[in-house]
């Protein structure tokens, strides 16, 4: 039952601290934060990418390194019916540095979480061209789903700046 009960609790939140420790090492400090996508925002991103958020906030951590600050955001897009949960981390300069699949629920598609396609949006910014079929590779039997995560990675590119400056004003004013 205490292995149950383990692996029960071990949460999404949890996967994400992990996966950010595992990228950095242990000589960082995060902070977590809820993000409230205000109306005007959502609408604008929503209408560019041409994808609803899932919810009308996410989870990020800022990510504080002797060095400098990067960023992860955590959300959600529709793969086929099913939510598909993933984490990008950002650096200073705003460009995706690693993207990882936290929670695929889907019975086919799970090919998205593979590393080497997963690599394929590192150094994409907001500016970047998310282009499933041009600039992004697609996936055999995951069609959905491929184009479900790069429109999503695509709309926290350019949610983060948003992100940022709310966290600015929250801290330092």
């Amino acid at each position: 039952m205490t292995i149950f009960n383990f692996v029960y609790s071990y949460s999404i939140k949890d996967k994400c601290v992990d996966i950010i420790n595992s990228y950095f090492g242990s000589d960082i400090e995060l902070v977590n934060e809820e993000y409230i996508i205000p109306y005007d925002i959502k609408i604008k991103i929503e209408n560019k990418i041409k994808q609803k958020f899932y919810r009308g906030k996410i989870f990020y951590w800022i990510i504080k390194t002797p060095d400098e600050i990067n960023y992860a955001l955590l959300d959600n897009s529709i793969g086929k019916t099913m939510p598909i949960t993933y984490l990008v981390i950002f650096n200073n300069d705003l460009e995706v540095i690693n993207s990882s699949i936290i929670k695929y629920r889907e019975p086919y598609g799970g090919e998205v979480s593979g590393k080497k396609w997963l690599s394929q949006f590192n150094g994409m910014a907001s500016e970047s061209i998310y282009k499933f079929e041009k600039e992004i590779d697609g996936i055999s039997g995951a069609t959905l789903s491929v184009r479900s995560l790069t429109k999503g990675i695509n709309k926290l590119s350019l949610l983060l700046p948003y992100v940022i400056d709310e966290y600015i004003n929250q801290n330092y004013e």
